[in-house]
């Protein structure tokens, strides 16, 4: 851990280094500002348990689940590694109960059909090429026609052995005058239906006609097992821990990632560090720290530093800070932050400058 001393003596021989003096050697605590820096992640494991009914159609084997009496009472070990998933089922004891289906053997009536097998639906359609009202140009379907029954059938033989029509419009089947009918349904208004091609009945497409189909509640097994399933899932959550907050020192914080060694800690009872940490961050760490609900186990993974910043009269306008290496001591050189804003004025009005320059002559 650095000391007053070790920083001072550090600064000085890093302005000595680059060839500038001092009209006194560096001595004191008052120049020296120490701040500390934590960062790093707590993955915990948290536990939730549940219970809920559970039905299976057919036949199931579950001799190979734990059995539990009391589900809050179930002992499980605790996770060796906080960030792993973990789901354990149970079944709680006598709660199993295998039965027959009320089905008897896994099939019910056919409830479209309502056991017939078959379904009904009209014999005819209406033709969609006319639309029931160009059936036939003369007779609009209505078969009003001089032809008697005889010469009408005459009609209707000689047509079909004709072989196909002419045109868009044929000789009607009800009134026999030519070119005058739909080439669809000649003159009829309506076509057999496709589905049961004019019978009036279709076999029914859920149980192939055969009147019953397959019981879903047993699956079609004729048995059911239901029981009580008890479930304990561990799930990982992970807080990122990053003090002081994000913006603190964003500038030290940043110079301390790139030169500074960090030293890990896991802030347990034998933790060197563990006092000095909670000191530097009070309470700001405690919340982190507590056991959250459901935890049943933890991984800290955190890294420390504590640096300084050394403010030095003769240089008032640089800051230097100090960061621990493995090495011994790193020093920065950084402007203050008045020489910062003297050089933010500096450039803002060469900026403001050139615009106007820019503005005249154009």
């Amino acid at each position: 851990m650095l000391g007053d001393k070790e920083v001072l003596d550090a600064v000085q021989g890093y302005i000595e280094e680059r060839g500038e003096s001092l009209a006194e050697p560096l001595s004191g605590a008052s120049a020296i500002t120490w701040h500390s820096l934590l960062k790093g992640q707590i993955v915990r494991s948290i536990e939730s348990r549940s219970e809920e009914k559970h039905l299976h159609p057919g036949p199931l084997d579950l001799s190979d689940h734990p059995v539990y009496d009391t589900i809050d009472d179930y002992q499980i070990p605790r996770p060796r590694d906080p960030a792993e998933q973990r789901t354990q089922k149970m079944v709680r004891r006598g709660s199993i109960d295998e039965r027959s289906c009320a089905c008897g053997n896994g099939e019910i009536r056919c409830p479209r059909c309502e056991g017939e097998g078959r379904i009904r639906c009209e014999q005819h359609q209406p033709c969609g090429s006319c639309r029931d009202s160009t059936c036939c140009l003369l007779c609009d379907g209505a078969g009003r026609s001089a032809l008697k029954p005889a010469e009408k059938q005459a009609v209707a033989v000689s047509m079909q052995k004709a072989g196909g029509d002419r045109g868009d419009r044929t000789r009607c089947y009800e009134c026999g005058e030519r070119d005058v009918a739909c080439v669809t349904c000649r003159g009829r208004g309506r076509v057999q239906c496709s589905t049961c091609q004019g019978g009036g009945s279709r076999p029914c497409p859920d149980c192939a006609g055969d009147g019953k189909v397959t019981h879903e509640h047993c699956a079609g097994t004729g048995r059911t097992v239901e029981w009580t399933e008890g479930t304990i899932t561990r799930a990982p959550r992970t807080d990122e821990v990053r003090l002081p907050e994000p913006g603190v020192l964003y500038w030290a914080r940043r110079l301390a990632e790139q030169h500074a060694t960090w030293t890990p800690t896991t802030l347990t009872d034998n933790d060197p560090l563990r006092a000095c940490v909670q000191k530097d961050f009070g309470s700001a760490l405690k919340p982190l720290l507590r056991p959250h609900h459901q935890e049943v186990a933890r991984r800290t993974k955190l890294e420390y530093v504590r640096f300084a910043k050394v403010a030095v009269d003769e240089h008032p306008h640089r800051i230097y800070y100090v960061f621990p290496t493995l090495k011994g001591t790193t020093v920065v050189r950084c402007p203050s932050p008045r020489r910062t804003w003297q050089i933010a004025g500096i450039v803002a009005s060469v900026l403001l400058l050139l615009v106007l320059i820019n503005r005249f002559i154009a």
